[in-house]
């Protein structure tokens, strides 16, 4: 857990000077091993009062990722009774008999405190982990293939745990994960509160990182993009069970309500549930004390 209380929450962040905050992130950058550079900041527009906030971009030259600053804060994790009843009346009777044992609920919405870290802004490349552990060549992998840029693949749990082993990084906790989709907003969906009825393809159920138009796009308020793609999420606690979140791109355009009901912040997927057992990757560091 980081001491560094300008990082707890977004507005200790804003409330600090440029000069705090440059002091913070060179610490930062000190004490994060020497293949990290600080990077140009992810600019946003608080939705509140219109005023630019800047967050602080670490990249991983070894591994070719950009990490984003998640600032700390408190929300609800799992559905209230308010989000259950909306999802309810998404869609039919059936639809929700069968995603229902799915959505995990909140223990009487009270709030989980999530503490400051890092996240890739988008799932791990296809190239990177090939370049990196080896892959099994008999598994079925969802083909997001394009010759518009880099793009990710899922892989196994025992792929995953290589790859981690070896650069340092850790998969979110399954709070942190959801914290992140929610964007202080309490979202429904990683896309806010309803589906566009409109092409998901370039935005939310983007699979391609190429284009800097698009990754602005498909980003959300944290700067994370691909939160579309299935990724390992560690519940912690006594079971210590890895489950996944998202998904929905990998079945996109949704031919079943399963498939758009990947786009729920608060759907936890069984591992056992996924096509061969797989999901993407996405990486988190814990920010060091300074």
């Amino acid at each position: 857990m980081t001491n560094i209380t300008e990082l707890n929450s977004l507005e200790n962040w804003q409330n600090a000077s440029r000069e705090r905050r440059e002091d913070i992130c060179n610490s930062i950058i000190n004490k994060l091993p020497g293949r990290f550079k600080l990077a140009k900041p992810y600019l946003i527009k608080n939705p509140q009062n219109g005023k630019e906030i800047e967050i602080p971009c670490f990249y991983d030259e070894l591994y070719e990722t950009p990490l984003n600053l998640i600032f700390g804060g408190d929300f609800i994790y799992g559905a209230s009774s308010q989000h259950i009843e909306s999802i309810r009346n998404i869609g039919t009777p059936n639809d929700w008999s069968m995603i229902s044992q799915l959505i995990h609920q909140s223990e009487d919405n009270e709030n989980t405190h999530i503490s400051p870290f890092l996240m890739s802004r988008f799932p791990v490349y296809e190239w990177v982990l090939e370049e990196n552990i080896n892959l099994s060549n008999d598994e079925e992998r969802p083909d997001f293939y394009s010759e518009d840029g880099p793009f990710p693949t899922y892989v196994t749990l025992q792929e995953a745990k290589s790859f981690l082993e070896k650069t340092g990084y850790r998969m979110p906790w399954d709070t942190e994960w959801e914290y992140v989709s929610k964007e202080f907003n309490n979202n429904l969906f990683i896309c806010g509160e309803e589906i566009p009825s409109r092409d998901l393809s370039d935005d939310i159920c983007l699979t391609q990182f190429g284009d800097a138009r698009l990754n602005r796009a498909a980003s959300n308020m944290f700067g994370i993009a691909g939160l579309a793609i299935a990724a390992f999420t560690r519940l912690g606690g006594v079971s210590d069970e890895i489950i996944v979140r998202g998904g929905a791109a990998g079945f996109y355009p949704f031919q079943h309500p399963s498939q758009w009901a990947m786009l729920l912040t608060e759907l936890q997927v069984p591992l056992k549930n996924m096509p061969g057992q797989l999901a993407g990757l996405r990486l988190c560091l814990d920010i060091p004390n300074i």
